[in-house]
């Protein structure tokens, strides 16, 4: 796959099909001078850096703002639910490398901001055996009961969405640090659990293919 890279000076600005206002996009065949160009972009602006395949445009990295006054550097992750994207080595290669050059703690998933995944090996091994229990059979984020809101404290996913209503809109998403979901183990037993945001994709995966399985 031919890859080439791109910048955008500002998301805020909007998009203008004529392409005299809104904001711009630059283009370039050699990462190291997207890199460059999206670090000279100002600060405090929701500037973008990506990857393109001529056809389809993925973001990488985004400038957002954290907390009050904090701007940070986030990686995104829409390029993980595309298939064409995922499996390219090249782009997980890129991931990893702005993970370091741009010092990111956080990753945009979707409409939350959490933190950049940690030990793996621990996860597994803490988790080992265990399931989400949805509240709602086959509905598996219904396991999740609260949320840990950054600056907040626990709130429910419902008191979420209501306070970040489209945060797609206003760039400003909420940081969502841990989860408390309910759990069950192979035997039946209850076990609520506080997982991080990678851990409950681990567990969703799992509880999944359990589910996939018994129904095969």
């Amino acid at each position: 796959m031919k890859l080439s890279y791109y910048t955008i000076d500002d998301l805020r600005l909007g998009y203008d099909p004529q392409g005299e206002n809104g904001w711009r996009l630059s283009r370039f065949l050699d990462f190291r001078d997207a890199l460059e160009q999206y670090c000279s972009l100002p600060d405090d602006a929701v500037k973008v850096i990506g990857i393109s395949n001529g056809e389809q445009d993925v973001e990488l990295a985004r400038r957002l703002p954290v907390s009050a006054g904090t701007w940070e550097n986030v990686l995104v992750l829409d390029f993980l639910a595309l298939p064409l994207w995922k499996k390219e080595e090249g782009v997980i290669s890129l991931a990893r490398e702005l993970a370091s050059q741009l010092d990111i703690r956080y990753c945009l998933a979707v409409d939350k901001l959490v933190p950049a995944p940690g030990n793996w090996g621990a996860s597994k091994q803490r988790l080992k055996g265990k399931y989400l229990w949805p509240d709602v059979p086959g509905i598996l984020k219904s396991a999740v009961r609260w949320l840990y809101l950054s600056g907040t404290g626990w709130i429910s996913p419902t008191e979420l969405k209501r306070r970040y209503s489209a945060p797609e809109q206003s760039f400003h998403y909420p940081v969502i640090t841990k989860y408390r979901v309910d759990g069950i183990t192979a035997d039946g037993t209850f076990a609520p659990l506080e997982v991080s945001h990678w851990e409950y994709l681990m567990l969703a995966r799992r509880t999944q293919e359990r589910l996939d399985h018994k129904k095969s």
